[in-house]
């Protein structure tokens, strides 16, 4: 049994409705950052918003590419993803998506890429081997019996996630037939290297764009 005593001071407020307990931002952050310390990574507290960023990123492209193979358990990655929000929230950051907004964002993706083109179409599998959507894995339309489109643009972010920049990362295909059903894409240009991918839900005006 703990013998920890509960220090906290209940206020209520004139009506006697009770004031929720002030927790200090700062605080919270020191928190967050204590358990990064103990997995031997140590953040400033302006680290702490890009950090999380990172790993909701990874989480949405690994997400993105194992989720087709029927035998490999992604639940890792729809829990690791609420987490990351979840926290996100409780800290005061920019949302970053859940599992299911990441599918939603792909699904949108494909449609609107479909909506593009004239004719008959069939379904293509992608894969991005580089750049800020590497390992990602992306179900597409392409015209029938020329498979997707030659160049694809996916919205990037950079950046302090309260003041991010925005931008496209331009991927060309350069397979002349899929690998195992998979056609690869690779970056065409640069882009910045602190880029990350800007996955939105598919009800926000720049999913896909």
């Amino acid at each position: 049994m703990s013998t920890t005593q509960n220090l906290s001071i209940q206020f209520y407020a004139p009506d006697g409705t009770p004031i929720p307990p002030t927790v200090s931002r700062e605080h919270l952050l020191d928190l967050a950052r204590s358990v990064y310390a103990r997995a031997g990574t140590h953040l400033d507290r302006g680290d702490v918003d890009i950090e999380l960023a990172e790993v909701a990123d990874k989480a949405a492209c690994s997400l993105l590419r194992d989720r087709w193979n029927d035998d490999f358990p992604i639940a890792a990655y729809v829990e690791l993803l609420t987490a990351v929000a979840a926290l996100r929230a409780v800290l005061g950051f920019a949302p970053t998506p859940t599992a299911r907004e990441v599918t939603e964002w792909s699904e949108k993706l494909g449609e609107d890429l479909g909506g593009e083109i004239d004719g008959p179409t069939s379904t293509s599998f992608i894969r991005f081997v580089n750049g800020p959507y590497r390992g990602a894995v992306l179900r597409v339309p392409g015209a029938a019996g020329q498979g997707p489109a030659a160049v694809l643009t996916l919205p990037i972010i950079w950046g302090d996630t309260a003041d991010p920049g925005h931008g496209q990362a331009r991927y060309e295909r350069y397979t002349e037939a899929a690998d195992e059903g998979l056609w690869l894409y690779r970056l065409d240009g640069d882009v910045r290297e602190d880029a990350r991918p800007h996955i939105v839900p598919a009800t926000n005006s720049q999913a896909g764009a």
